[in-house]
């Protein structure tokens, strides 16, 4: 789910490695696009939707599967978690994204209505969903529990690993984004993936349910450069941070940054 622009698999090889890639895109306007746009010839780029591709791939190769829905949740999700789960080998990965806001079918519901439009569709995996997460400004907590409990539903049956959860992050990219996911593992790779990931990303919940809000940064170069030097220094009276203090930025964004700083991508654009 590429798109035309293939950032994240951009970063996948870069950082991973990775050089076998397939990427669907179900419009066919934006499938042409996405034929010209693939930066690799190892992309394989298929006009099919998730619920086809899980259908019709063998899934033969260790896999990293990465879902991205922008429609918002609903029961095609659900059911495409419970399809690849069927799939999925012990150390395959699989991440799913959805919009966090609540879908079109939802909008104009009242709090209540949305509740129960959830737990009449969606059935059991909304079961841990409250009144006040239906909230339109709590909606991402509402689509985070729908997402936990459909991927431990659908692999609570598997008696060759345990589905070990690696990433619960919610994140604005022009609209709230929820991305919760993790691997089929055995009790000691699981182990082994938390400790590693609780010395690496601390800041990240591996075993509570406890969704991550990725601050969203809207920087200058210049403000950049004075949030590395000051997240870096030891002295809270810095000059760098002292300045941004001026400039109305708040000691805890300073401190979320410094969470962040190996891992916030640079997107330079230029005029050629």
């Amino acid at each position: 789910m590429g798109a035309n622009s293939f950032y994240d698999f951009l970063l996948m090889h870069k950082y991973l490695g990775l050089n076998n890639m397939v990427s669907l895109e179900h419009d066919p306007a934006m499938y042409q696009r996405a034929l010209l746009n693939k930066p690799y010839d190892f992309i394989d780029v298929r006009n099919h939707t998730a619920a086809n591709f899980i259908a019709d791939d063998a899934f033969a190769e260790p896999c990293a599967l990465w879902l991205d829905y922008d429609g918002g949740i609903g029961p095609h999700v659900v059911r495409d978690i419970s399809s690849v789960a069927l799939k999925l080998k012990v150390g395959d990965f699989c991440f799913v994204t959805v919009y966090g806001g609540p879908p079109k079918v939802l909008e104009s519901m009242s709090d209540p209505e949305r509740l129960a439009w959830l737990q009449d569709n969606l059935g059991d995996v909304a079961g841990d969903v409250q009144f006040g997460d239906v909230e339109k400004a709590e909606f991402p907590a509402a689509v985070h529990k729908i997402l936990m409990s459909a991927f431990k539903n659908a692999l609570t049956t598997r008696r060759d690993g345990i589905f070990a959860p690696l990433l619960q992050v919610e994140y604005s990219d022009s609209v709230p984004m929820v991305t919760v996911g993790g691997a089929l593992l055995t009790d000691g790779q699981a182990h082994a993936m938390h400790t590693k990931l609780a010395k690496e990303l601390p800041f990240l919940e591996t075993k509570a349910a406890l969704l991550y809000a990725i601050e969203d940064f809207h920087l200058t170069e210049r403000e950049r450069a004075l949030f590395d030097m000051a997240a870096t220094k030891q002295r809270r009276g810095s000059p760098e941070r002292n300045t941004l203090r001026k400039l109305g930025f708040k000691d805890k964004e300073i401190a979320t940054y410094k969470e962040l700083i190996r891992y916030l991508p640079r997107y330079v654009e230029t005029m050629v």
